[in-house]
């Protein structure tokens, strides 16, 4: 096998080819769009350590027009899309995650470019038809079907100029009409309202199959008036390649799979029913409802185009992962600035996206626990729509479960050791919401601080655990892990 290069890829082929080169892609040919290739997608998340997928030949499609899922869903892919070490996992890729956003911080502009592959195919007018490409009904009760899971839907502030990246669903409903929804107070649906004031409709540029780490920047929550392309410049130390949009004048990447141009109607125009959609907490929370639609005026693409799918599904090993793995790397070097003694931070993607935040501390003063849990239910990546913030001993892997229960179950009093906070932030995403919320705009949630340390006061007291420790398992590992852990 030829060496693989660790750097962050490119573009969505250049993270395909690595990955076929360590055995990371799995080819699928011939599945039907509707509904098989997303129930694929599904079945494959129930095992551990799996490759990404890659449809092609997909029914009633030409040979080369393909859809790319599953393509963060484990460690290895995770380092192949964000260049870290490829052996890393767990906390240790958490930690090289970290040092990587520790380097100085400068954000790096886009560089524009004259062309790239994308305008391989330039579809206008007549010419514009989103039923080109295999989009999927992902989910048996989705309300149609949507190219844009895995996408970024680009907008440009109409009063600062700011280019904002974020992912938002993209439902196709006609051949040059679709939908794109957003969430109240995200950052495309706030861009978006200020053209709507002022009676003009919104243009937007939606990528439908951009590079793993610069779609993993437009879900990644930065804060308002950052661009994900200057952030994602930082972190590759070069400027991302940008080619101005032939209709709306948007910065689109020049590497990019597909993009659609056009704009979105005001209020009071022409609309569509969208959804329902199995949506990221596992749910079909937001119904369905009519949006002002998305008319598309333009359609760039590549030769033999790859539709990027990140559809939300239930299981333990989906794209969750890579974002677990950011998201608690920013909240662990927060916390770290804070509060003393942080071993570890981890999201983990069985409890979905934010929902559940793990910190592991050496406590060293009464209530320490305590101050690091408050401190990560107001930090900006971990504050939204969080379920429970647990806090355990550092003698505690918070990517591990079974410790994390065991933990749970045997140093946590729910009596004293369990606090409620409510009026928090959530959405309407969020399943828990009622009614008569929904209805009132109410979109707040509660938290569950969760203390499970060995009492402070009496810690030391506390029963030994029978564990082994680290440094034993170690050495035992050193000698005998070959005849333990090899199968061949």
């Amino acid at each position: 096998m030829s060496t693989v290069s660790t750097g962050i890829s490119n573009d969505l082929r250049e993270h395909i080819d690595r990955a076929k080169q360590l055995g990371e892609c799995k080819l699928v040919e011939g599945a039907d769009w509707d509904l098989e290739i997303g129930a694929i997608t599904e079945l494959q998340l129930s095992a551990p350590d799996q490759p990404m997928l890659l449809f092609d030949n997909i029914k009633g499609y030409p040979r080369g027009y393909r859809i790319a899922s599953n393509f963060l869903n484990s460690a290895k892919l995770v380092a192949l899309g964000f260049g870290l070490p490829l052996e890393s996992r767990g906390l240790a890729q958490v930690q090289a995650w970290r040092d990587k956003i520790k380097k100085p911080f400068k954000l790096i502009p886009p560089v524009e470019v004259a062309g790239g592959p994308v305008l391989e195919n330039v579809l206008t007018g007549k010419d514009v038809d989103l039923y080109k490409f295999p989009s999927p009904k992902w989910h048996e009760l989705d309300g149609g079907r949507y190219l844009g899971t895995g996408d970024m839907v680009i907008t440009r502030d109409p009063d600062t100029g700011w280019i904002n990246a974020g992912t938002y669903r993209v439902q196709v409903h006609d051949r040059n009409i679709a939908t794109i929804f957003m969430c109240a107070g995200r950052h495309g649906n706030l861009t978006r309202q200020k053209y709507w004031d002022k009676g003009q409709p919104c243009p937007v540029a939606v990528v439908c199959g951009g590079d793993p780490l610069l779609w993993s920047m437009a879900r990644s929550g930065l804060p308002w008036g950052v661009s994900e392309y200057d952030y994602a410049g930082w972190l590759r130390d070069e400027p991302v390649e940008v080619l101005k949009g032939p209709v709306t004048g948007l910065p689109v990447p020049a590497g990019a799979e597909i993009v659609l141009e056009g704009e979105i109607v005001p209020p009071g125009g022409e609309t569509r029913i969208e959804g329902p959609f199995g949506e990221w907490p596992g749910y079909y929370c937001t119904g369905s409802r009519e949006e002002p639609v998305f008319r598309v005026k333009s359609i760039l693409h590549r030769d033999n185009p790859i539709v990027l799918g990140a559809p939300p599904q239930i299981g333990p090993y989906d794209y969750y992962y890579g974002y677990q793995v950011m998201r608690a790397a920013q909240a662990w070097n927060a916390l770290e600035e804070n509060v003393p003694e942080v071993k570890g931070v981890w999201l983990p993607p069985e409890a979905r996206g934010p929902l559940m935040v793990i910190a592991s501390i050496k406590q060293k003063y009464a209530g320490h626990a305590k101050h690091a849990a408050l401190f990560l239910s107001g930090y900006y990546q971990t504050a939204w729509l969080s379920r429970f913030i647990i806090v355990v001993d550092d003698d505690i892997d918070p990517t591990n479960m079974t410790e994390v229960i065991w933990a749970l179950t045997t140093r946590c009093d729910p009596a004293t050791s369990i606090d409620i906070l409510r009026g928090c932030w959530s959405n309407d995403t969020d399943p828990m919401l009622s009614p008569e919320a929904r209805r009132s705009g109410d979109w707040t949630n509660s938290k569950g601080i969760i203390i499970a340390c060995k009492p402070f006061s009496w810690r030391e007291d506390f029963p030994p655990s029978c564990k082994a420790s680290p440094e034993l398992l170690e050495k035992t590992r050193q000698k005998w892990g070959k005849l333990l852990f090899d199968r061949k």
